[in-house]
């Protein structure tokens, strides 16, 4: 994919860009079914996402519209992820970028965009800057507001939003070897107020911007920087006072390029904490892991299973209690996985994997939102089938509990009493369901249940298996001899 293919609107996917219908998929939906909600126009764009209190994920995404002209469509799916509806969110404007920002809006929600409602420059919409749109509704109407969030305008190089602690937006925004900042809406398109601004070497390009909020109320950027001697991640707190950027170990693109080619993975922990999901290059290789670094922190954390050599497209997002889901595509492979921290962001748990959606061609990019507890992931694939559409799709996966015995053996010539623990990712789980050669229980508060096996248990190698809602399941071996 071209750099810059996601601010490039004549770059339009092979095909009609047209919204799908929801035939057959209203009861589809939930983990490890891909459900295809859109035709979009490039490999570029992303779904603007955000889940609203009641559990349902609400996306937003371009369209071409049959008289050229774009607008942004919405589709909702439910928490256990089922398709809900769809809708419109901005109608027939002659320009609109591939990357829409939905973030919180006191109890609704926010677009932030880029694009031009017509080619009058005397129109309030029509100035090349940052707007937004707000719903207080989930989605179901928009309010267009009369206001911009950027002084600079023609931009080129990605849009990244976030908010305050206390609501205001920022956005972020690109133009060749400069990202811009501005924090709160303006009355004004341009906006009167100025921009903030970071700067890379002359003749370079500051790509794939990403805003986070840390749980101070600081406000982060990161960005991949393209060309010169200085390629490679950067990271920097622009808000509410600015500071030096920082490069991730391991980061730069020197020894091959290890660009992301969509938004750079960035997330902040309600605990504490500013995190990076990047490759790790090496000598002829863009990835040869994939790391997940703590901002200050001296040496990152490899995630397991990445180290294939095929890695690429890295999400990353915040669940609940403060863990961190890293998913990402191994091209060599032609899957996903998806992997998840404890609450502490310490250690990984069970990496789960599934297939690439169906018939796809070229995996353009990946999303992922984990804050219900469930990871959702978006999906921009084109389609092998002529006339190759360029497609969003969705499915989630379930975090795996993971199951161990002790002792892992005994002898059926007494009776014996074995402990199960249940565990995410090193936490114990609680309330789970454990089964083991017809006897079961649940777990306590330490996620431990002890069962006593009679003497003349049945020899030989047993499955035992835990459960709980939200979980896919774990299993061990007891052996019996």
């Amino acid at each position: 994919m071209p750099r810059f293919a996601g601010r490039i609107l004549v770059a339009i996917a092979i095909g009609a860009a047209v919204a799908l219908s929801q035939v057959g998929l209203a009861a589809a939906g939930g983990p490890g079914v891909w459900t295809k909600f859109a035709v979009t126009t490039s490999g570029g764009n992303q779904a603007g996402m955000f889940r609203t209190t009641d559990g349902a994920l609400h996306l937003v995404w371009l369209k071409r519209n049959s008289d050229n002209s774009f607008s942004y469509m919405t589709t909702t799916f439910s928490l256990t992820g089922k398709l809900q509806g769809s809708g419109t969110a901005l109608a027939h404007w002659v320009s609109l970028e591939g990357d829409p920002r939905l973030v919180k809006d006191g109890s609704g929600m926010r677009l932030v965009l880029l694009g031009g409602r017509t080619t009058n420059a005397g129109d309030f919409f029509s100035r090349g800057a940052v707007y937004t749109e707000t719903s207080t509704n989930g989605g179901k109407t928009w309010s267009l507001v009369h206001g911009s969030l950027a002084q600079h305008t023609v931009l080129n190089l990605g849009l990244a939003a976030t908010t305050t602690a206390t609501g205001t937006p920022v956005a972020a925004f690109g133009l060749n070897s400069t990202l811009y900042f501005h924090k709160g809406v303006d009355p004004d398109a341009p906006a009167s107020s100025p921009d903030g601004s970071v700067t890379g070497q002359a003749g370079t390009g500051l790509l794939s911007p990403a805003l986070a909020t840390d749980s101070g109320g600081a406000i982060w950027l990161a960005w991949y920087q393209i060309f010169g001697s200085g390629q490679g991640y950067y990271v920097d707190k622009i808000l509410p006072t600015k500071t030096k950027p920082v490069r991730p170990p391991g980061s730069s693109g020197s020894i091959a390029d290890n660009e992301p080619r969509q938004q750079v993975a960035l997330a902040a922990r309600p605990g504490g904490g500013v995190y990076l999901a990047y490759c790790a290059a090496a000598t002829n290789k863009p990835c040869a892991h994939i790391d997940l670094w703590k901002v200050g922190s001296a040496h990152p954390k490899v995630v397991p299973g990445s180290s294939t050599g095929g890695a690429g497209r890295v999400a990353l997002a915040v669940g609940p209690g403060g863990r961190l889901t890293v998913a990402w595509v191994d091209f060599g492979q032609n899957k996903i996985h998806v992997v998840r921290t404890n609450t502490a962001a310490t250690q990984f748990g069970v990496v789960r994997t599934v297939s690439a959606p169906p018939q796809t061609v070229i995996f353009n990019g990946l999303q992922v939102e984990a804050s219900s507890g469930r990871q959702d992931l978006i999906a921009n694939a084109t389609s092998a089938k002529a006339p190759n559409p360029v497609q969003f799709w969705q499915t989630q996966v379930l975090a795996n509990l993971k199951l161990t015995v002790k002792p892992a053996s005994f002898s059926h010539r007494m009776a014996t009493s074995v402990t199960f623990t249940v565990t995410d990712a090193g936490d114990p789980v609680p309330s789970a369901h454990v089964s083991c050669i017809g006897k079961s229980g649940t777990t306590n508060a330490k996620g431990q249940i002890k069962i006593t096996f009679p003497r003349g248990t049945a020899t030989g190698k047993h499955t035992c298996s835990a459960s709980k809602a939200n979980y896919g399941p774990g299993t061990a071996t007891l052996t019996v001899t």
